[in-house]
């Protein structure tokens, strides 16, 4: 399976995008936290050189449970590696491996983490949205949904992590509520969704992030 590169113009439904990260760690033995630490720091990189230094002045990063969190908080140990003063808002604690390892990273590293307040949310410069991943295939409901409508409605631009939150993989279909990002970070390649218009309406300007699969056949 050939991987694409940060210019590739194809779009990748989610079973595709699964079975890459399948085969770079199953038949090319590339462990899992290091496609996420792939992908957080070359998110880092297009976030500081994309975005102008009053924006970067107090970043807040949205976390989910899962992976897509879990890059958030790598998200958040890069941004304050290069010395931005960064905060994690999160909705419950993580429950992947990979998230929780990065979790306890930023927590040794004294970033402040809390649980999301549309207080604190309201005082970032610019906010990192790291909620769900391609892996949503359900109405967004509860406190992510409010959360959700919420950043909306403020005017604090919003960078998504791989996929707005909300936004179906494959469909382009809003499940709910989906976040309006300015940018997009996505990885690997372009999803099959976002061809379609009510998607481009979400999605914002698209970067593509190498994840640092092979870019070879198995």
């Amino acid at each position: 399976m050939k991987v694409a590169g940060n210019n590739c113009d194809d779009y990748f439904s989610r079973a595709t995008l699964e079975k890459i990260d399948r085969v770079a760690v199953e038949h090319f033995g590339i462990p899992s936290i290091v496609l996420m630490e792939n992908a957080a720091r070359n998110a880092s990189e297009v976030i500081l050189h994309s975005t102008t230094s009053d924006q970067l002045e107090d970043i807040v990063i949205l976390c989910g449970r899962g992976n897509n969190g879990g890059d958030g908080y790598a998200v958040a140990r890069h941004l304050s590696n290069a010395g931005k003063q960064v905060r994690v808002l999160h909705f419950s604690e993580p429950n992947t491996p990979d998230a929780k390892t990065n979790a306890s990273i930023c927590a040794a590293m004294n970033i402040p983490i809390s649980k999301f307040s549309e207080e604190q949310y309201s005082m970032a410069t610019i906010s990192v949205d790291a909620i769900f991943g391609i892996g949503l295939d359900r109405t967004v409901e509860g406190i992510y949904a409010s959360a959700i409508e919420f950043c909306n409605s403020c005017k604090i631009p919003c960078i998504s992590i791989d996929i707005p939150s909300g936004l179906d993989c494959d469909s382009g279909e809003v499940l709910g509520c989906c976040i309006k990002a300015s940018k997009t970070i996505t990885f690997v390649g372009k999803k099959l969704g976002f061809q379609q218009q009510v998607a481009k309406q979400h999605i914002g300007e698209i970067f593509i992030a190498d994840i640092g699969c092979p870019q070879t056949k198995p």
